[in-house]
């Protein structure tokens, strides 16, 4: 009879989730393998299925366990200024992170660092008189927001974009009269006002959507 399969010895879920964060951190997400990360640990790549049955689960662990670290406590003053609050510390947590933005895999899930963050959110949400299902649609409609922004905004650090200036036939479209509406606004265009300028007036302009969503009382 062949003898039970076993893990090796030293490995435990914890250890390949450290692994993983480190490839991730070092390689990014394009290099996080299990071939990877278990040539990170010293162990071959079938040792890491004993914790996790394939990558999106391993990914879906790591993602949890980089949330842990990101704490909000809601002041209850106002629901809007809670929610900015929250975008604004989901958003610097996901660009100080190599990555992070694009482990969870797409749809609802359930991890316990995550889950607890949409309970905290939930709340605030609820108390304000959203409807449990506007809630929830204003929830993932937030994150999907911040956590599209934060992936842009990690890669334009990586591969900083140099804006071209113009040439003299294009300057002179914009006092011609060829492009009148372009030229009322060129100044915000040619002028960068810099990414968290952008991104406040993105969740400004959501929060003012959902905040027309809130039943009379």
């Amino acid at each position: 009879m062949a003898a039970p399969r076993r893990s090796p010895p030293n490995l435990t879920a914890g250890s390949v989730i450290a692994a993983a964060a480190a490839v991730l951190e070092r390689d990014g997400h394009a290099g996080l393998t299990m071939r990877a990360v278990a040539s990170e640990l010293g162990v071959q790549a079938p040792a890491l299925y004993w914790y996790f049955k394939d990558k999106q689960a391993l990914e879906l662990a790591l993602y949890d366990h980089l949330l842990a670290d990101l704490h909000f406590t809601p002041k209850g003053a106002d629901w809007r200024g809670d929610l900015r609050s929250m975008a604004q510390a989901l958003r610097a947590h996901l660009v100080s992170r190599r990555d992070i933005g694009k482990l969870p895999p797409p749809g609802f899930f359930f991890a316990p660092n995550a889950i607890g963050l949409m309970e905290m959110a939930l709340g605030v949400l609820l108390d304000a008189g959203f409807t449990p299902r506007d809630a929830y649609y204003v929830l993932i409609t937030m994150v999907d927001y911040v956590s599209t922004w934060a992936r842009g905004e990690a890669d334009l650090h990586l591969r900083p974009v140099e804006r071209p200036g113009l040439d003299e036939a294009a300057k002179r479209s914009l006092v011609d009269g060829t492009y009148p509406n372009f030229a009322r606004v060129a100044e915000a265009f040619l002028v960068p006002s810099g990414v968290d300028e952008q991104f406040a007036f993105g969740l400004d302009a959501l929060i003012a959507g959902f905040e027309r969503l809130i039943p009379p009382r």
